[in-house]
């Protein structure tokens, strides 16, 4: 009997085996190869777009969105970024005398943000009408009321609504056009960045045509615009204008009826009187994600929902990420939260200036579910806590389904032949977890090299120093997989460790200062074949923002707040 080919098998179990293909350029090749794969590959390829706009790229946009383009209908999500034009420094004017060179330099910025919305509206008139889920403008730059309103009259199943900076005054048009959010009868989802009256009130219309969504986030963007209002936050003897006018509809909170979120996000919100405003207009008890960052008096919402009336029973992932001064209770209200808990399978924590960790039993308590794990403390950027290399193991042994792993590991050089024994007892702890797919060590390991000067003459010492990175990163790939085949787990020939990055949360360049920052390096598997044709595996740098498309189970590398002074470059092996 001849064996099975691939062109033999049903149509639908084709579509299952290449739905689970992640990389673009996988995806693209089949669809270059005949029609039957194209027409199951085109749907995969185009459901979510990356598109940079106000810049060259906008040129091609039009061949993108051409008749011919059999990939427009499926188009789900886009995520859209403003490409900033690299302008001339206003200090080089040496030879010009003109005092309108600032002017024109001012003017000359606001070119992409103009073209951006007009490639905006390019996009929106040509998309086919009720397909788009997503659509994401990730930019503090303000998106055109025009636009939003097109983007709603025209998408009737968006499941995710943005309020954030806009061009003009939201709340007028919105008022004129009350019906514009009762076709979407798909939404469940609300993302609101509130940075002036105007778009709370927009997002409190919003909210009330609402009532039935799942998602909710909000990012208070009034702590980064100029004006702070005194009353912006509640109070022992008054409402903030926050809660106030996001939730004005709802008023009196102690008899309304509360929203049943699945998933809350609260981003720079002040929480110490809670009791009287958010845990009366949501229910925290139906929550299975819960998200809180930066927010002040976090330890009176622990302590609250520690409570058997108000405990989230059905949580599943709680991120809890402070980058002010965190004070101690607020850590042991969290962990007195996870006590109470059960059940969960994403823990995240990154707390700031504080001289202790979560202690290892409330963590270890929930080791049949836990999958995804993060945990980074520091009192400043020269003193970051680290858990003994017990407390470690404790973790290793009893958390052995954990998928994705975070954690600040010993110190350690470059320079050595062989990494310290501390660090080598930590990647010796970590080779229990079988499942383990994602790996982020947060500590830099130190170098004699001195990291200042200029951006230019700190390109040697960088390449040389992301060299010995990849040798230690192919050492630790290596142990796994040598662990694995003596065990008999993992995928065979390998184990399941794909990703494994260094440092905290993406890789950006020298600020005005001159100084570099590195903030994480992810290395992933490769392959390289030598002259004989034999393949090894082949420790692979690459950027955060591609491990997507290698391992899926990785958002645990974009998770992480970006601290100001924590995740720089060191220096002397600081």
């Amino acid at each position: 009997m001849a064996p099975l080919q691939f062109n033999d098998i049903s149509l639908d179990i084709k579509r299952l085996i290449i739905s689970f293909i992640d990389r673009p350029t996988d995806l693209k090749n089949l669809c270059l190869s005949n029609k039957e794969l194209q027409a199951i590959s085109t749907p995969i390829l185009y459901k979510t777009i990356h598109l940079f706009v106000g810049g060259i790229q906008d040129l091609r946009l039009s061949a993108f969105l051409g008749r011919d383009n059999p990939g427009i209908p499926h188009i789900r999500e886009i995520f859209l970024r403003l490409e900033k034009a690299v302008l001339q420094d206003k200090h080089s004017h040496y030879h010009s005398d003109d005092s309108s060179d600032e002017e024109d330099i001012e003017e000359s910025a606001s070119i992409p943000a103009r073209q951006a919305q007009f490639t905006v509206r390019l996009l929106l008139d040509h998309l086919p009408r009720d397909t788009l889920q997503i659509f994401s403008w990730q930019n503090w730059e303000p998106l055109s009321v025009d636009n939003f309103i097109l983007l709603c009259k025209k998408q009737h199943k968006l499941r995710v609504i943005e309020i954030g900076p806009m061009d003009t005054a939201l709340t007028p048009i919105l008022q004129k056009n009350l019906g514009i959010f009762e076709n979407l009868k798909e939404l469940n989802s609300i993302d609101m960045y509130p940075d002036s009256v105007d778009r709370l009130k927009a997002s409190q219309i919003l909210l009330q045509a609402k009532p039935e969504i799942a998602h909710l986030c909000v990012s208070n963007g009034f702590e980064y615009s100029n004006e702070v209002p005194e009353d912006l936050h509640d109070s022992s003897t008054r409402h903030g204008l926050l809660s106030r006018t996001l939730f004005s509809h709802m008023q009196p909170f102690e008899t309304c009826k509360p929203y049943c979120l699945s998933s809350l996000d609260l981003d720079t919100v002040e929480l110490r009187y809670a009791a009287d405003t958010w845990l009366k207009v949501i229910k925290f008890s139906l929550l299975e994600k819960l998200e809180i960052r930066n927010c002040a008096g976090a330890d009176v919402l622990f302590a609250q929902l520690s409570k058997p009336h108000l405990r989230p029973a059905k949580l599943r992932s709680i991120r809890w990420m402070d980058d002010e001064k965190s004070e101690h209770h607020a850590l042991e209200a969290f962990e007195g939260l996870l006590e109470s808990l059960s059940g969960l399978e994403t823990i995240h924590v990154y707390i700031n200036r504080m001289r202790a960790l979560p202690k290892i039993g409330p963590i270890v308590q929930h080791r049949k579910t836990l999958t995804s794990l993060s945990i980074h403390s520091q009192i400043n950027k020269d003193s970051v806590m680290t858990y003994s290399e017990e407390d470690y193991s404790r973790i290793c042994n009893d958390c052995s389904n954990l998928r994705q792993l975070s954690v600040m590991f010993p110190k350690t050089s470059v320079e050595l032949p062989l990494p310290t024994s501390e660090f080598s007892a930590f990647i010796t702890c970590t080779l229990k977890l079988r499942h383990l797919m994602t790996l982020n060590i947060r500590r830099w390991p130190s170098t004699r090299d001195s990291f200042t000067g200029t951006y230019t003459r700190l390109i040697p010492a960088l390449r040389m120093y992301e060299h010995q990175l990849q040798r230690m990163t192919q050492r630790i790939f290596e142990l796994s997989d040598t662990d694995a085949k003596e065990h008999s787990y993992g995928l065979g020939n390998r184990s399941r460790l794909s990703v494994l990055s260094w440092g905290g949360n993406g890789k950006t360049r020298h600020d005005t200062n001159d100084k570099f920052k590195l903030k994480q390096i992810p290395f992933i598997r490769g392959w390289k074949v030598d002259p004989f044709g034999e393949r090894s595996m082949l420790a692979v740098q690459t950027i955060w923002r591609l491990v997507q498309f290698v391992e899926p189970e990785s958002d645990i590398l974009n998770r992480m707040l970006v601290m100001s002074d924590g995740d720089s470059l060191f220096q002397n092996g600081s």
